[in-house]
């Protein structure tokens, strides 16, 4: 089913599938097991990185951290405007749109919950096309989750990082009607 939606023969989904084991594994390798030449594994690995099917995500392992991992699901009928504004929160991970009664749903993470709470009350409850909101804190994963996060707000020293200062960030937010 994947391999034919994804358009790859059983050589690529094994590529695919090494890779997944180990990111680094060699084109050398890669061609003793298939039995390709070099340049052939070469031409395939390149054709699957152009299609966007092999990537090396680079980030933080959560579960080798003592962060805290927090999902917010909420409904908005601007969901997609409101990802677009927090996506370089130096504390958002990840924001999808949803089908379902919460239509978002993002991930947040910091070493501290408070500082998730003034993110989420400033910069999400506060804007009047929002309700619904839920959160949950990920306790851990079963896998690896490599989070990617924007670190330049901190070695920037941006004023946001730090707890009571979240309100720099988006001066301009649509207030709630009360």
């Amino acid at each position: 089913m994947i391999k034919e939606i994804l358009n790859l023969d059983d050589r690529d989904m094994k590529i695919v599938s090494w890779h997944m084991e180990d990111p680094y594994i060699s084109q050398i390798e890669v061609a003793k097991r298939l039995k390709l030449s070099q340049p052939s594994v070469n031409l395939r690995i390149n054709k699957l990185r152009e299609k966007g099917i092999i990537n090396i995500n680079t980030g933080i392992n959560f579960n080798k951290t003592n962060l805290f991992l927090v999902r917010v699901d909420f409904t908005a009928n601007k969901g997609g405007e409101l990802l677009n504004r927090i996506k370089n929160c130096p504390f958002f991970v990840n924001g999808y749109v949803m089908s379902g009664k919460n239509n978002i749903s993002l991930y947040l993470l910091s070493d501290d919950l408070k500082k998730i709470d003034e993110i989420i009350n400033l910069h999400i409850r506060s804007q009047q096309d929002v309700s619904d909101i839920s959160t949950s804190v990920v306790v851990s994963s079963v896998k690896d989750a490599i989070l990617n996060l924007n670190i330049q707000g901190e070695l920037n020293k941006e004023k946001c990082i730090k707890l009571g200062n979240c309100k720099h960030c988006c001066p301009n937010l649509k207030k709630k009607k009360k």
